[in-house]
């Protein structure tokens, strides 16, 4: 007996387990595991291939003597296609956290494949991203020390779906979100400080991480040396000590934006000035994209992110957010009125009115972010800043709408825990049913979160707004329609023309299929929903069905359609055991007419001239009256007029009627048994060679027509 008491005694407590700091530390480790697993699952968006482009023009810029020296063939190959980052297009740019994934590749000696390239990025941007929600947790931990709000801070920035998908691949917008809340910890940090000398190197670096990420990160700094200033006013002797901490912080703020940001080494000043004024006076984006029902441009209306945000952003945090916000307003207007209204000197009202706001760091906490979302959403209103494609661009401002959010839950418990228990009670289980909608919503959506609209944006979404902006999910329908089919090559084409798809897509699968210059060449067409909803939804080509769609709360996100083929079909793979010789008038390559890689072809390597063919002779008369020929990756050099011949003995031709054709590369004709069958172009065609990577033959079942 005594022994087991003992052992009991030894036996760890529940409640000493599950300390919010533990609950914590669990949710970090579940969530690094679940986002390492998952990472792969994300199709590629349109900005990745330029983004990397820029890290490796800004790498060969700093590195390129050192590699001039590797006998490496990729090595060489990324010097010699790479372009100087003076001449390159998006220089102003800022890539220093992508240059580390660049490091990477220069450690594989450039031998990755681009769909290892881009999943390696996607991984980065989520562990930047998982700081990011670390960083943000310890702000809440020094705001409300070691109790529940942190934890409730941490899921609230973890559960929202829309940073949730995007954390795995949106390496622009969402790396500059990490580094702000990054950049604010360590600047917080700075201004709690009285003497301002722990934290100034750290704050000083990810301020200018982040703004060599997007040039918006500056404002931290300004906000940073605002407070400080507001500090040092509070006492007199401070005053002067803070000013010059505040100019330390700049110049090493702006020394470590130098040190990574190459393109200002020639002349740092100058240079960094150029940075600023070409976003100033952004011009390069003249696209139009879909707001409110319409299609505009990037000189967005006033209520442009209002809006944006309210139809994303789930309710319950909009609704905690005004009640923060309400607080923190109503404080702000009591200070401004004891300013106005207390008949002593001014600068004696004007500190006293302060020491309220910035007397412990709880306040200067609730205040900072209050002014980092006000500064932010006005400044975006008033100078009419660049905006396209959602809200990305101003992305960093969800970290002061989400710390203010929080704040108005704490705000809100507070008032409900002393005499309205019921109440209290309610809230808990309000919000722990909502952050549970909100998991339960990510993983029945995954891995399409990106399209997150909240419960009144779904309801106008789709016809109003623009959904998968950026082509994300058409990765996905590509790999479907490799799936859906039996043919062993397909040609898709996309309503977005060379977007990267294909790249996530393995080397096998990238091997079966080409993406089509047009409709004309294409067995499967992918239409995304960028554009207008009567875009979206308008009739396609009648040889055209849908036959699988990627649906996000009733909103088709992408869509995928099959050309309808007007026969049945069976190739007949010992087709070319019958032939003894191949000939043609143009180009001996011929042998890639039945390699089975559909990366090499035979070429006319010229326009199409009259009397350019392809002759095959059978060992044994054959009856084939269906050929497939698969363009490969030349999917746009097709024959436009293309006749089928046969004969017996090689001498006298017979032109065998072409029942129906499809795409330019599926033809049924008309003919007796032959021992030679010729393929010839019968008209000039100046602008686009004959190619063809295999041929096959076989035979129609059945010719569909309307009837049936």
């Amino acid at each position: 007996m005594m022994l087991t008491h003992i052992q009991s005694k030894r036996m760890p407590d529940l409640k000493q387990l599950l300390t919010c700091t533990n609950i914590a530390i669990l949710i970090f480790v579940i969530y690094f595991i679940a986002g390492m697993l998952i990472y792969r699952d994300y199709g590629i968006s349109t900005d990745e291939g330029v983004e990397r482009m820029t890290s490796l023009v800004n790498y060969v810029h700093v590195m390129g003597r050192f590699m001039a020296t590797s006998d490496s063939e990729h090595v060489q190959h990324i010097l010699q296609n790479t372009s100087p980052l003076t001449e390159w297009f998006d220089r102003y740019y800022g890539v220093a956290l992508q240059t580390l994934t660049v490091i990477i590749e220069h450690m594989r000696g450039f031998e990755m494949t681009y769909r290892e390239i881009f999943l390696m990025r996607h991984a980065f941007t989520f562990i930047n991203y998982f700081a990011a929600a670390v960083f943000f947790y310890l702000i809440l931990r020094r705001r409300y020390s070691d109790n529940f709000m942190p934890v409730v801070g941490l899921l609230f920035f973890i559960l929202y779906p829309r940073f949730f998908g995007e954390s795995f691949y949106n390496i622009k917008d969402i790396l500059f979100y990490s580094w702000c809340v990054i950049a604010s910890y360590f600047t917080l940090r700075w201004l709690e400080d009285e003497r301002k000398s722990k934290f100034i190197i750290p704050a000083a670096i990810t301020i200018a991480i982040a703004t060599n990420t997007r040039i918006l990160g500056v404002s931290i700094l300004l906000l940073a040396c605002g407070f400080a200033f507001l500090q040092g006013i509070m006492a007199t002797r401070m005053l002067k000590r803070n000013m010059i901490k505040c100019g330390l912080l700049i110049l090493l703020t702006f020394v470590s934006y130098v040190i990574i940001t190459p393109f200002t080494w020639e002349n740092p000043v100058r240079n960094t000035i150029n940075i600023f004024i070409h976003f100033v006076r952004f011009q390069p984006w003249d696209f139009t994209h879909f707001y409110m029902g319409e299609m505009i441009t990037r000189y967005i209306p006033w209520h442009y992110i209002p809006v944006w945000m309210g139809i994303t952003v789930p309710l319950l945090y909009i609704a905690m957010f005004f009640a923060g916000f309400i607080v923190l307003s109503t404080a702000s207007f009591k200070i401004g009125l004891q300013v106005l209204s207390q008949k002593l000197n001014m600068s004696l009202r004007f500190i006293n009115s302060l020491k309220p706001v910035l007397k412990d760091r709880f306040h200067m906490y609730d205040f900072f972010f209050f002014a980092m979302f006000s500064f932010t959403l006005f400044g975006f209103i008033l100078l009419r800043i660049t905006m396209y494609e959602g809200w990305r661009h101003a992305y960093s401002i969800f970290l002061p709408f989400l710390y203010v959010a929080v704040y108005g839950l704490y705000r809100v418990f507070a008032y409900l825990n002393h005499s309205r228990r019921t109440a209290r009670n309610g809230l808990i289980s309000a919000v722990s049913a909502y952050m549970l909608y909100l998991l339960v919503w990510i993983i029945i959506s995954h891995p399409y979160q990106y399209v997150y609209f909240n419960l009144i944006g779904r309801q106008v979404a789709e016809q109003n707004f623009t959904l998968d902006y950026w082509y994300v999910s058409k990765s996905d329908l590509l790999r479907y329609a490799l799936n859906s089919s039996d043919e062993p090559f397909i040609t898709i084409a996309l309503d977005t023309g060379g977007h990267p798809s294909i790249i996530m897509l393995t080397e096998d699968e990238q091997e079966r299929m080409a993406v089509a210059a047009s409709l004309n060449t294409a067995d499967y067409f992918i239409r995304g929903s960028r554009v207008s909803y009567e875009w979206q939804t308008q009739h396609l080509d009648p040889d055209f069905s849908l036959i699988s769609a990627i649906i996000v709360d009733g909103m088709r996100i992408a869509s995928l359609y099959r050309r309808n083929m007007p026969f049945s079909f069976i190739v007949d793979s010992d087709a070319w055991d019958k032939i003894v010789q191949v000939d043609s008038n143009v180009y001996d390559g011929l042998h890639y007419l039945n390699d089975g890689d559909m990366s090499t072809w035979w070429t006319t390597g010229k326009p199409q001239l009259s009397g350019d063919y392809l002759m095959f002779e059978f060992s044994e008369a054959v009856d084939f009256n269906y050929i497939h020929l698969n363009p490969g990756h030349a999917s746009t050099d097709y024959p436009l007029w293309l006749t089928i011949s046969t004969s017996t003995d090689g001498v006298t031709w017979q032109t065998a009627p072409v029942q129906t054709f499809v795409a330019h590369r599926h033809y049924v004709f008309e003919s007796d048994e032959y021992n030679f069958l010729k393929l010839q172009i019968m008209l000039f065609c100046h602008f686009n060679n004959w190619s063809v990577a295999d041929i096959s033959f076989g035979h129609v079942n059945q010719i569909y027509t309307d009837s049936n």
